[in-house]
C-alpha cells in the first residue's frame, strides 16, 4: 500500500460525508497558505508517517498515520466559532472510527486531535488550527 493512495482515499471519505460545516478536502504534500487563502475553511490531508514492525517471520505490520488539518482564519477569537470548528474536528474523527478501506486492506485504528486548537495560532492575526491524525494498520 502506498501512504499517497490512502491519504487520496481519506480526503474522498471526508468529502463524501456530511459535518456540520461544509468544506471540500484536499490532498497535499505541502500544506502551506497565506492568510488570505484561509478566510474560508480549509480541511487538508497529508500524509505523516509510516512505521514498520516485524509481525511474525513472514510478515510486516505497517502504521500509517495521515493529519487532517482544519484551518480558518477567524476574525476574533469567538467563542462560538472556534466551538463549531473544534465540534467539525471531533466529528471528524470520530467519523474515522474503525473505517475500514477494503481497497487499500487498512483499517483506521486510532484517531487524535492534537491540537484540538493552536492557542499560538488564535493569537492575531487569529487562525484557527486544529489536527486530526488518523492511524491506519497494515498486515502484509
Amino acid at each position: 500500500m502506498n501512504v499517497i493512495d490512502l491519504a487520496d482515499q481519506v480526503a474522498l471519505s471526508l468529502n463524501s460525508e456530511n459535518y456540520n460545516l461544509s468544506f471540500t478536502a484536499i490532498r497535499t504534500l505541502f500544506p502551506f497558505y497565506e492568510l488570505k487563502d484561509l478566510a474560508t475553511l480549509h480541511v487538508t490531508v497529508v500524509p505523516k508517517s509510516i512505521n514498520i514492525e516485524s509481525a511474525n517471520r513472514s510478515s510486516n505490520e505497517y502504521d500509517y498515520q495521515v493529519d487532517i488539518a482544519i484551518q480558518k482564519a477567524i476574525k476574533s477569537p469567538d467563542d462560538r466559532e472556534v466551538n463549531s470548528l473544534m465540534d467539525l474536528a471531533t466529528d471528524i474523527a470520530k467519523s474515522f472510527r474503525g473505517k475500514v478501506f477494503h481497497n487499500l486492506g487498512t483499517v483506521c485504528f486510532k484517531q487524535t486531535i492534537d491540537p484540538l486548537y493552536s492557542v499560538e495560532h488564535i493569537q492575531p492575526p487569529s487562525v484557527f488550527t486544529s489536527v486530526v491524525t488518523l492511524n491506519f494498520k497494515v498486515i502484509e
